[in-house]
C-alpha cells in the first residue's frame, strides 16, 4: 500500500482547481469555482469546487470529493493510477509499504509498456510490410480513411508464426512477458511458443487512459476462423468489464452524452468514419451489469443496436436485463434493430449519418421493449395473458433500483393488466408507490447518522468548527480530550482531533474528510463541512473551545443525573452514607 502521509502530502501541494479545471470549464463563484457537472447532465451549474477546502461538491446528484476522488470517477482511474498521476505532477515519487510485493506493480508496468511495443510494431506493419496491400485494401473497402485508422491505432499483424517474437523477445524474460501479456501462445508440453495474432488487421483495445491493455484481431481471409480473436484475460485485461473504443469515444468527442454500443470493432470504427464519435463495443460478450454501470457513470443514455433477427433480438433481451440493476432514475437506455442483412457499418455508409442517428433518436425505449418482448408469446387482451404478463414482468420490474423509473414501470404494468396499482403491489409485493401527500426530508442521510451517532446539538456544532478549521483542534489539550474519550456519542469527535494532533497541525478540510471518505459518516460529514458558521477564521478557536466547555457541562450534568435518578430509584433504607452524602451534595448543587 502507499503510506497515507504521502498522500497527504501529495494532495496539500495539489491544487483541485488546475487538476478539474483541464477538464470542466470553471468560472469563479464567490469563493469557489462552479461550472456544469461533469457526473450527470445538467443546463444549470450546479457543480462547485473549493480552492480552500480543496473539495469538489455537486449540488445536483452529490458527487464530491478530493482530486484524487475526481480523477478515480471523471478519468476511471484505480487509485494507484490516480496518486501516481498527482505525485508526478507535482515532482515527487510514489513510496511502496513493505506489505506490498513491489515486483507486482513492476511486472504490471512492464505488461503496459511490451503492450504498448506490440501496439507500435503492428501500426509499423500496416506501413511497411511487404504483405501489407491486403490489410491495406481489406481497411480503405472499408471506408476507412488514414485520419481514422490512425485515430484508433489500427495495424497489421502479417503472416508467419514469429513475427512479433522476434522483434520483442530479445531475452527469455522478454519472451515470457509477451506470453503473459497474451502476445505469445505458449504449449509447453510440445515446446512450441508462436505469436498469438497473424495475418489479421489489429485493433489495439485501450483503456481510459489510453494504454493499450490488448487486442483484437480480424481475419483477411473470411474462410479462417475464428473470424475475430482476442487478447486472453492477463493481469491488466479483464474483457467482461472493458469496452472497445470508449478511450477513443471520450477523446473524439468533447461534450458525451450518449454511447451506442453495437458488435464488432468494425462497426465502431466505421460510426466514427460517419463522424458518429460515440459507438463501443463489447469484446466477445454479453453486455454486462458491469459495462453499464460503467458507461452510466460517464453518460446517462445508453443506445444498443443489433439486427433485427431473432438473434439480434435475443442479445438485445440479455442487454435489457443486465441493464435492469443499472437503471437509476435519469438514466435511460434505448435499443435500435438495423435492418435484415445490414450490421452499423454496412447501414451507415448506405444511409449517411443524418438518417443514421434519426434512427437513433427513434429507438425503442427501456419500457417499450421491455413490455414488448414479455408481451410477444402472449395474447395480452386475455385475462390469462395478462395473468402471464404480470407472472412474467414482476421478477424483472422488483429489480429495479427503487425511485421515480420504477414506479411509472409498475404503474405501466397496472395499465396492461387493468389492476389498480395499489392492489398490483399488495398481490405481487412489489414496492408501493411513494405517497405524494408525504413530507419528503429535505436531508435524510443528516438525520439518520446523527441519529445512528446519538449526536447532541453542541456536538454537531463542535464537528462543523472543527471541519471548517481542523487546526482548532491543535488548541484541545490531552487533559481535556481524554474528558471527551470514552463516550460514544463524541467519539466521531475525539477521532478527528486525535487526526489532526497526529498530523502535527499540518492539515485540511479536504485532507480530513479524505481519510473518512470510505467511512458510513463520511456524507454526513462532508454536509457539516459544507454548512458556514459565519464566524472569522479568529473567532473558531475561541468559539471551538467555549463549545467543548458546554458540552463537558453538558456531560457533567447528565451523568449526575443519571447518578441521582440511580440512588432516587433505591429505597432509602439501602442507600450506603457515602451513597447519601452523593445525593445529598448532587441535589444541592
Amino acid at each position: 500500500m502507499i503510506p497515507s502521509e504521502f498522500i497527504d502530502d501529495v494532495l496539500a501541494r495539489t491544487d483541485i482547481v488546475e487538476i478539474i479545471e483541464a477538464r470542466v470549464s470553471l468560472k469563479k463563484s464567490g469563493q469557489n469555482y462552479s461550472g456544469l457537472c461533469p457526473f450527470h447532465q445538467e443546463k444549470t451549474p450546479s457543480f462547485s469546487v473549493s480552492q480552500d477546502k480543496q473539495f469538489f461538491y455537486c449540488f445536483g446528484c452529490q458527487a464530491s470529493g478530493s482530486a484524487l476522488k475526481f480523477l478515480m470517477e471523471f478519468d476511471r482511474m484505480d487509485f494507484i493510477s490516480a496518486v501516481e498521476y498527482l505525485a508526478q505532477r507535482v515532482g515527487m515519487e510514489v513510496p511502496r509499504d513493505r506489505s506490498v510485493d513491489s515486483a507486482v506493480s513492476e511486472k504490471r508496468r512492464s505488461l503496459y509498456e511490451v503492450l504498448d511495443q506490440s501496439a507500435s510494431f503492428y501500426r509499423e506493419q500496416l506501413r511497411k510490410s511487404d504483405s501489407r496491400e491486403q490489410a491495406v485494401s481489406y481497411l480503405k473497402g472499408r471506408g476507412l480513411s488514414g485520419e481514422i485508422a490512425q485515430s484508433y491505432g489500427i495495424g497489421y499483424a502479417p503472416p508467419g508464426w514469429d513475427n512479433l517474437m522476434k522483434k520483442l523477445a530479445v531475452s527469455n524474460a522478454d519472451r515470457q512477458l509477451l506470453i503473459d501479456a497474451g502476445m505469445l501462445t505458449d504449449i509447453p508440453e510440445e515446446s512450441k511458443t508462436y505469436d498469438r495474432f497473424r495475418d489479421r488487421v489489429m485493433f489495439p483495445i485501450r483503456d481510459l487512459r489510453g494504454r493499450t491493455i490488448a487486442f483484437g484481431g480480424r481475419v483477411l481471409d473470411d474462410e479462417a476462423k475464428p473470424k475475430y480473436l482476442n487478447s486472453p484475460e492477463t493481469p491488466v485485461f479483464h474483457k467482461g468489464r472493458e469496452l472497445y473504443g470508449l478511450y477513443e469515444a471520450r477523446r473524439r468527442q468533447r461534450n458525451l452524452d450518449r454511447l451506442i454500443v453495437v458488435e464488432g470493432y468494425m462497426d465502431v470504427v466505421a460510426l466514427a468514419q460517419n463522424d458518429i464519435n460515440y459507438g463501443v463495443a463489447t469484446l466477445g460478450t454479453s453486455t454486462s451489469t458491469d459495462h453499464i454501470e460503467r458507461m452510466f457513470r460517464i453518460v446517462k443514455t445508453i443506445v444498443f443496436c443489433f439486427d433485427g433477427d431473432v438473434a439480434g433480438r435475443n442479445a438485445a433481451w440479455k442487454a435489457l436485463q443486465s441493464a435492469i440493476p443499472a437503471m437509476e432514475d435519469g438514466c435511460t437506455t434505448k435499443f435500435l434493430f438495423l435492418p435484415d442483412g445490414e450490421d452499423p457499418d454496412t447501414y451507415v455508409r448506405q444511409v449517411g449519418k443524418a438518417k443514421f442517428e434519426a434512427e437513433i433518436d427513434k429507438a425503442l425505449g427501456f419500457t417499450e421493449f421491455f413490455f414488448q418482448g414479455l408481451e410477444s408469446d402472449l395474447d395480452a387482451a386475455t385475462t390469462e395473458g395478462k395473468a402471464a404478463l404480470s407472472k412474467l414482468a414482476v421478477p424483472l420490474i422488483a429489480e429495479l433500483p427503487k425511485g421515480v423509473f420504477k414506479q411509472l414501470v409498475i404503474k405501466e404494468l397496472s395499465e396492461r393488466t387493468g389492476l389498480d396499482s395499489d392492489k398490483l403491489v399488495i398481490t405481487t409485493g412489489l414496492d408501493r408507490p411513494p405517497d405524494p401527500d408525504r413530507t419528503v426530508r429535505t436531508e435524510p442521510r443528516r438525520t439518520s447518522t446523527q441519529r445512528q451517532l446519538k449526536l447532541s446539538k453542541l456536538t454537531e456544532y463542535a464537528l462543523q468548527l472543527l471541519l471548517r478549521q481542523p487546526n482548532v483542534a491543535t488548541s484541545l489539550d490531552e487533559d481535556n480530550l481524554s474528558r471527551l474519550d470514552g463516550r460514544p456519542e463524541w467519539q466521531i469527535l475525539v477521532e478527528l482531533v486525535r487526526w489532526v494532533h497526529r498530523a502535527e497541525g499540518e492539515t485540511s478540510t479536504m485532507l480530513l474528510l479524505s481519510h473518512y471518505q470510505e467511512s458510513p459518516y463520511f456524507e454526513y460529514l462532508k454536509q457539516l463541512a459544507e454548512q458556514d458558521p459565519i464566524l472569522s477564521a479568529d473567532q473558531l478557536k475561541g468559539e471551538f473551545l467555549e463549545t467543548l466547555k458546554k458540552m463537558l457541562m453538558e456531560g457533567d450534568n447528565q451523568q449526575k443525573q443519571r447518578v441521582i435518578d440511580e440512588l432516587t430509584a433505591k429505597p432509602l433504607s439501602e442507600l450506603t452514607l457515602v451513597e447519601r452524602e452523593m445525593l445529598q451534595n448532587y441535589r444541592k448543587n
